[in-house]
């Protein structure tokens, strides 16, 4: 029922931007903010709709950490349900998504007109984010690129990495946890867990590059080598728990 509900919304929202994307505006970046307002108060009431339902209950920790200015939410990724956990914790956020969520049916008008970027040109991606980053508006990315695999995190990208270097915002780290299964790689729809899920986002403090490299540039040395400090730094927080991928 959760999920029918979520594809629902979806399909709502997606209704509500086409209206809001044929009203003419002077104002392009305003009608993206007030489609991320819109996204962050229906993915909280649909959080709060799953958490009264004791289906999933989703917590946050750290929010003090997060930078007056924009930042860069770089976050590892176990379930589908990641991105709407922390939309509905973040008021002002877009999102580098896959090239084909900008063409669902259920979220590609909602990620179109709130500005989400998609990651299919390296180059243009990295241009777009320092755009929206000095526009103000904090950009999300996983670095791993899809969500982890059951038992270990996937190799990092390169993109929050190039993105930081060349616009010096700080990456702000947020460790995702989950005590269930639910909506993992390879998850099987029909395993369903005999209690609620527990989700946790961990947001830690923000890393400065001059703290993590010696002298940062806008090279593939740099870009390197803060990529290794992410998954390093991933790898040491995040906490597999004994779930397999087939939910049992």
């Amino acid at each position: 029922m959760a999920f029918v509900l979520f594809g629902l919304g979806g399909l709502f929202l997606n209704l509500v931007t086409l209206l809001m994307g044929v009203i003419p505006n002077s104002f392009p970046e305003k009608r993206e903010q007030n489609i991320q307002k819109i996204v962050h108060y229906s993915f909280r009431a649909f959080y709060w709709y799953l958490k009264v339902f004791r289906l999933i209950n989703g917590k946050c920790k750290g929010l003090e950490r997060l930078p007056s200015t924009a930042y860069i939410f770089v976050a590892n990724h176990p379930t589908l349900l990641d991105i709407v956990l922390i939309l509905a914790i973040l008021p002002r956020a877009i999102c580098v998504v896959k090239p084909e969520i900008m063409s669902s049916i259920y979220m590609g008008g909602v990620a179109r007109t709130a500005g989400y970027i998609s990651n299919e040109d390296g180059e243009k991606l990295i241009d777009a984010c320092v755009k929206k980053l000095n526009q103000g508006t904090p950009i999300i990315i996983f670095p791993e690129g899809t969500r982890s695999l059951p038992q270990t995190l996937r190799l990092f990208k390169r993109s929050a990495a190039w993105i930081a270097l060349k616009s010096d915002f700080p990456i702000v780290p947020a460790v995702l946890s989950i005590t269930a299964p639910i909506l993992m790689k390879d998850w099987k729809w029909y395993h369903v867990p005999p209690h609620s899920m527990e989700m946790l986002v961990d947001i830690h403090e923000p890393i400065i590059l001059e703290k993590v490299l010696n002298n940062p540039k806008y090279d593939t040395v740099s870009a390197r080598k803060l990529t290794s400090h992410l998954q390093q730094f991933f790898e040491s927080k995040v906490i597999f728990n004994d779930i397999g991928s087939n939910g049992k």
